[in-house]
This record gives C-alpha cells, sequence and structure tokens, in this order.
C-alpha cells in the first residue's frame, strides 16, 4: 500500500516534526490557504492513503482523528475505517478520539482539498503542540499506523 504522510511546515510544528521521522512519502504544507491548495494540487503521484497531521494548542496529549471536512458547504467524509484507527493508537499507549466538527483553518482546508483528490482515503490527525511530543509520542504514532 502507497501512503502518503503529510504536515505543515515549521520545525517548530509539531506535525512537521511527527512526519519528519516517519519513514515514506512525505509533503510538507504551506502555512497559506492558496500555499496548501497549490502544494495538493502539484501532487502527481497517486496514493492509496494519505495521513495528515496538524496542530491543535488545546490539545494536552490526546490525537483527535477529524473525520469530516467542510468547504464552503460542501462536506466531505473519510472512508476509512476511523474506528479501527482509533483502537491502533489506544493500544499503542496514546489516547484518540474522532472529532465530527470541522475547524475554519488551514488543517481544514488542506484535509478537504485531500480528501477530494484521493477519494476519501484520507485520515487526518490532530496532535497536541510541540511541548507534548516526545521521542515516545513520535514512536507510538509509527507503531499505529504499521499495518
Amino acid at each position: 500500500m502507497r501512503t502518503l504522510y503529510v504536515a505543515f511546515k515549521g520545525k517548530g510544528n509539531s506535525s512537521n516534526r511527527i512526519v519528519s521521522n516517519l519513514v515514506g512519502d512525505k509533503l510538507f504544507l504551506t502555512n497559506s490557504f492558496a500555499g496548501l491548495k497549490h502544494d495538493i494540487d502539484s501532487i502527481n503521484e497517486t496514493y492509496d492513503l494519505v495521513y495528515m497531521f496538524g496542530l491543535d494548542k488545546n490539545l494536552k496529549g490526546d490525537i483527535r482523528v477529524d473525520s469530516i471536512a467542510d468547504k464552503d458547504g460542501v462536506r466531505l467524509c473519510s472512508d476509512m475505517d476511523l474506528n479501527a484507527i482509533i483502537t491502533r493508537l489506544d493500544s499503542n499507549g496514546l489516547t484518540a478520539k474522532i472529532g465530527s466538527a470541522p475547524t475554519k483553518y488551514l488543517c481544514n482546508e488542506a484535509y478537504w482539498y485531500m480528501l477530494k483528490k484521493y477519494n476519501n482515503h484520507v485520515v487526518f490527525f490532530h496532535v497536541p503542540s510541540i511541548k507534548y511530543i516526545g521521542e515516545e509520542y513520535i514512536e507510538k504514532i509509527k507503531n499505529a499506523l504499521i499495518f
């Protein structure tokens, strides 16, 4: 299965730190609405699955797995088995829950474009800020995402 790992640019961004430590194809999105659309439109490869990561400063260690993205009233949903993903995260020592309310920020925008591009074979993980992410946390994510 060909997988793409996506995060946002910036060394101080926790999503960047996580994806930088994963093995496989990676994309680091520009931190602007127009820039991230361009970044996603520029992908020429075919992927079976896309794992996206974004920062939520309100999280303190938990992970929120988003189920939907909304753009201009058009909602797109991941068709991945999110409950199975939650179970894998939990069994690797991470506390995870499914989020069902899209934000109005860059993460939602990126998720929406990626869901559209890859026929809903996309999962978006909101992770805490960098001060809550150490090597052990990253290893747990790696282990949870290995099939």
